[in-house]
Protein backbone atom coordinates (compact mmCIF):
# COMPACT_ATOMS: atom_id res chain seq x y z
CA UNK A 1 0.00 0.00 0.00
CA UNK A 2 2.94 2.33 0.11
CA UNK A 3 3.84 2.10 -2.89
CA UNK A 4 0.20 3.10 -3.59
CA UNK A 5 0.40 6.42 -1.52
CA UNK A 6 3.67 7.16 -2.83
CA UNK A 7 2.16 7.32 -6.67
CA UNK A 8 -1.17 9.72 -5.14
CA UNK A 9 1.59 11.82 -3.09
CA UNK A 10 3.60 12.25 -6.20
CA UNK A 11 0.59 12.86 -8.37
CA UNK A 12 -1.08 15.42 -5.77
CA UNK A 13 -3.98 13.47 -5.94
CA UNK A 14 -5.89 14.51 -2.87
CA UNK A 15 -8.49 12.26 -2.06
CA UNK A 16 -6.62 9.28 -2.90
CA UNK A 17 -4.15 10.33 -0.31
CA UNK A 18 -6.16 10.70 2.23
CA UNK A 19 -8.34 7.48 1.24
CA UNK A 20 -5.54 5.57 1.18
CA UNK A 21 -4.01 6.71 5.01
CA UNK A 22 -7.53 5.70 6.26
CA UNK A 23 -7.30 2.31 4.57
CA UNK A 24 -4.09 1.95 6.16
CA UNK A 25 -4.83 2.06 9.39
CA UNK A 26 -3.97 6.19 9.99
CA UNK A 27 -6.49 7.34 12.76
CA UNK A 28 -6.57 10.63 14.54
CA UNK A 29 -8.99 12.04 17.02
CA UNK A 30 -10.73 14.28 14.27
CA UNK A 31 -10.00 12.52 10.93
CA UNK A 32 -9.70 15.74 9.49
CA UNK A 33 -8.51 15.47 6.15
CA UNK A 34 -6.93 18.40 5.51
CA UNK A 35 -4.47 16.84 8.34
CA UNK A 36 -4.26 14.14 7.03
CA UNK A 37 -3.41 15.17 3.48
CA UNK A 38 -0.88 17.73 5.04
CA UNK A 39 0.76 15.33 7.93
CA UNK A 40 0.81 12.37 4.51
CA UNK A 41 2.59 15.30 2.18
CA UNK A 42 5.20 16.67 4.64
CA UNK A 43 5.70 13.13 5.96
CA UNK A 44 6.24 11.21 2.84
CA UNK A 45 6.86 13.58 0.10
CA UNK A 46 7.87 17.52 0.84
CA UNK A 47 7.75 20.10 2.97
CA UNK A 48 6.81 23.32 0.72
CA UNK A 49 6.53 26.92 2.37
CA UNK A 50 3.36 26.59 1.19
CA UNK A 51 2.12 23.56 2.62
CA UNK A 52 3.37 24.20 5.74
CA UNK A 53 2.77 27.64 5.74
CA UNK A 54 6.42 28.66 5.97
CA UNK A 55 7.07 27.16 9.43
CA UNK A 56 10.07 24.79 10.22
CA UNK A 57 8.73 21.15 9.59
CA UNK A 58 8.54 20.05 13.45
CA UNK A 59 6.77 22.73 14.16
CA UNK A 60 3.91 22.58 11.81
CA UNK A 61 4.06 18.84 12.35
CA UNK A 62 3.80 19.76 16.09
CA UNK A 63 0.89 22.37 15.14
CA UNK A 64 -0.68 19.44 12.97
CA UNK A 65 -0.63 16.93 16.57
CA UNK A 66 -2.30 19.43 18.49
CA UNK A 67 -4.93 19.98 15.98
CA UNK A 68 -6.02 16.68 15.33
CA UNK A 69 -3.73 14.44 17.16
CA UNK A 70 -2.67 11.07 15.65
CA UNK A 71 -3.67 7.83 17.90
CA UNK A 72 -2.58 4.87 15.44
CA UNK A 73 -0.47 4.51 12.10
CA UNK A 74 1.78 1.36 11.05
CA UNK A 75 4.99 1.41 12.22
CA UNK A 76 6.17 1.15 8.62
CA UNK A 77 4.67 4.38 7.92
CA UNK A 78 6.49 5.74 11.01
CA UNK A 79 9.49 4.67 9.63
CA UNK A 80 9.14 5.74 6.06
CA UNK A 81 8.58 9.11 7.29
CA UNK A 82 11.53 9.20 9.20
CA UNK A 83 13.79 8.51 6.49
CA UNK A 84 11.84 10.83 4.37
CA UNK A 85 12.59 13.72 6.67
CA UNK A 86 16.21 12.44 7.46
CA UNK A 87 16.90 12.73 3.18
CA UNK A 88 14.87 15.70 2.71
CA UNK A 89 16.88 17.63 5.64
CA UNK A 90 19.41 17.01 3.73
CA UNK A 91 19.05 18.00 0.75
CA UNK A 92 17.63 21.16 2.09
CA UNK A 93 20.91 21.73 3.60
CA UNK A 94 22.76 21.55 0.20
CA UNK A 95 19.97 23.93 -1.66
CA UNK A 96 18.40 20.55 -3.61
CA UNK A 97 15.01 20.43 -2.21
CA UNK A 98 13.08 17.73 -3.92
CA UNK A 99 9.71 15.53 -3.75
CA UNK A 100 10.61 12.34 -2.62
CA UNK A 101 7.68 11.02 -4.03
CA UNK A 102 8.24 12.41 -7.23
CA UNK A 103 11.72 10.40 -7.26
CA UNK A 104 10.19 7.31 -5.62
CA UNK A 105 7.21 6.84 -7.71
CA UNK A 106 9.23 4.92 -10.82
CA UNK A 107 10.53 2.45 -7.97
CA UNK A 108 6.91 2.06 -6.60
CA UNK A 109 5.37 1.83 -10.13
CA UNK A 110 8.01 -0.95 -10.52
CA UNK A 111 6.90 -2.96 -7.77
CA UNK A 112 3.39 -3.16 -8.21
CA UNK A 113 4.17 -4.07 -11.97
CA UNK A 114 6.09 -6.93 -10.49
CA UNK A 115 3.64 -8.39 -8.12
CA UNK A 116 0.70 -7.68 -10.72
CA UNK A 117 -1.19 -5.23 -8.96
CA UNK A 118 -1.00 -2.53 -11.85
CA UNK A 119 -1.41 -2.18 -15.62
CA UNK A 120 2.27 -1.86 -17.37
CA UNK A 121 1.00 1.23 -18.97
CA UNK A 122 0.88 3.01 -15.37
Amino acid sequence: MMCELIIALADDNRPEIIRLMKKAGYKSANMDEDAIYRYSKVSYDEDTPKLTGGKHIQLFLEDLQAKDPIESLPDQYILVGRASIILRGLAHTLHQSRSVAKLWKPIAVEVLQKEALIDVKN
